[in-house]
């Protein structure tokens, strides 16, 4: 539902948008690209989760600059949100959860690592973004249930899979050709808290970012 105010959020595969609305009442568009923010408002609040960069042009740095220059209000977390917080930190565009942490820190460098193959008709992801395998090799390696040398040979197979072939399936192939069937069972089981999907983790926590620091209605947890 679109409404004069309301915050606008660009969404797709990270979180399905019924679980969205869930946690904060916006004004809900699809994934961001190239052109789309000459239509919001001025002084808007926008939070960017997901955009495109293989069918359409992406959402240019200048594009936020605009934005943040004419008074408004610009998040991201998750995918294209926290490539661009990540480059434009300097000047006023905010980063938010474990993705953009890592993008900031220098410990993720590129950006295929959040990159998935999704159905543009019900948004379900298709493949796997390797941010969610880098986030639970870092749990297992805190946890001592995983050595660093091994962490890093499974990330060094997974990363040999081009982006839109990074089925859970082919992953687990991949560690089990690499380091055995048992340290794919430890990434892909139950130990740690179990394998998660940090990009749509990070997208609650933005929803939840948006809805505190700006005092829109908010529904649910």
């Amino acid at each position: 539902m679109t409404g004069a105010g309301l915050p606008i959020v660009f969404l797709g595969p990270s979180l399905p948008l019924a679980d969205a609305r869930g946690v904060l009442y916006a004004d809900y568009r699809p994934p961001i690209r190239r052109g789309d923010l000459a239509s919001v408002p001025q002084n808007s609040c926008i939070l960017i989760i997901d955009g495109e960069f293989a069918q359409n042009l992406s959402v240019s740095p200048n594009e936020i600059l605009a934005v943040l220059d004419a008074g408004g209000i610009v998040l991201g977390a998750s995918s294209m949100g926290a490539l661009r917080a990540t480059e434009l930190a300097d000047y006023g565009m905010e980063g938010v959860g474990w993705v953009y942490e890592a993008y900031a820190s220098g410990q993720i460098i590129g950006d295929d690592e959040v990159a998935l193959v999704y159905c543009p008709i019900t948004g379900r992801a298709l493949s796997q973004p390797l941010v969610n395998l880098r986030y639970r090799l870092d749990r297992l390696r805190q946890e001592q249930l995983l050595a660093n040398s091994e962490c890093s040979r499974v990330l060094r197979s997974a990363r040999r899979i081009f982006y839109r072939d990074r089925t859970m399936v082919a992953l687990r192939q991949a560690i089990e050709r690499c380091s055995g069937a048992a340290v794919a069972e430890l990434v892909f089981g139950d130990a740690a808290g179990g394998y998660v999907e940090i990009k749509e983790a990070d997208a609650r926590m933005a929803l939840r970012v948006c809805a505190d620091r700006n005092s829109w209605p908010q529904v649910g947890v």
